[in-house]
């Protein structure tokens, strides 16, 4: 009986100890959270987009429309080609070479192209309709630019035929209380 009071004060008292040291010390803590939002979509039949909330905002397309999207890269460079059941990768784009969150390729899917430089090498990714990214442009407030007000983003899509439009967006930085 002893041993059960014994306890039961140490378990009482524990959390006034431990709050006596005060909350451990942090370095690099953030000011704050960058948040995303899409402001307009293209009018494409089949296509949605969304954005992944998370420390650093990512972006998940769907499409499930007839024809071809390709998804324009950091550098207006063929990025993602879309169809209803495919998604594919140019393996040889400046923004897939920088994409923080690429998924891993199995050595015979990708393909060292002998091509010049600047021409695109697809890769299939997925036999799905939809990828998410951690895509740089939702991503560029730095320190001090969260005071100038939102930012605006955009993401480039080419469809079959030739011509482009833009999801696009704003960027906002919100302080951590």
């Amino acid at each position: 009986m002893t041993t059960l009071i014994l306890s039961c004060l140490v378990l009482l008292s524990a959390p006034g100890l431990a709050g006596a040291h005060g909350a451990p010390e942090v370095d690099e803590v953030p000011e704050g959270f960058i948040k995303a939002s899409i402001t307009s979509q293209p009018a494409i039949q089949g296509l949605n987009a969304l954005i992944l909330d998370a420390p650093r905002p990512g972006i998940m397309l769907r499409y499930e429309g007839d024809d071809r999207l390709t998804v324009l890269g950091t550098e207006g460079e063929q990025f993602l080609r879309f169809t209803r059941d495919a998604i594919e990768v140019n393996v040889a784009s400046p923004s897939w070479k920088g994409l923080p969150n690429a998924p891993k390729l199995a050595e015979t899917e990708v393909v060292q192209p002998d091509h010049p430089s600047g021409q695109p090498s697809w890769v299939t990714l997925s036999r799905s309709g939809s990828f998410g990214w951690l895509d740089p442009r939702l991503n560029e407030l730095h320190a001090g630019d969260h005071q100038k007000g939102p930012r605006a983003w955009s993401i480039a899509i080419e469809t079959a035929e030739g011509r482009t439009d833009h999801i696009s967006g704003e960027l906002t930085f919100h302080p951590i209380p």
